[in-house]
């Protein structure tokens, strides 16, 4: 068993009271603290919401599901690579091959 033995412990049972009163009082006050700024963010939110809403600032309705077209074919430019060409064709970025002759 882990018994804490330290000097700084009060022998004093008044001390002793007064210390737990003490951190006692610490702790509901950081619980007070915390529930009072989630308060304070929920109606700020709230508020935010209100003033969004009659400003008339909403969001447009989703967008739906691309449909295809019924005799199955989508429309688009497509360009076939084969697992071979792939692993020997490596282009250089369009931008470098422009700028790598230059001097300094």
């Amino acid at each position: 068993m882990f018994i804490l033995r330290s000097s700084l412990r009060p022998r004093n049972p008044v001390a002793r009271l007064i210390g737990w009163i003490l951190g006692l009082l610490a702790v509901v006050g950081v619980i007070a603290l915390g529930f009072f700024a989630f308060v304070a963010i929920l109606v700020i939110g709230a508020i935010w919401m209100l003033v969004n809403t009659l400003r008339g600032k909403h969001k447009g309705p989703a967008r739906s599901a691309p449909t295809t077209p019924e005799n199955g074919i989508i429309d688009g430019e497509f360009i076939v690579v084969r697992e071979s060409e792939r692993r020997t064709r490596v282009e250089p970025p369009a931008s470098s091959s422009t700028h790598a002759n230059r001097g300094p």
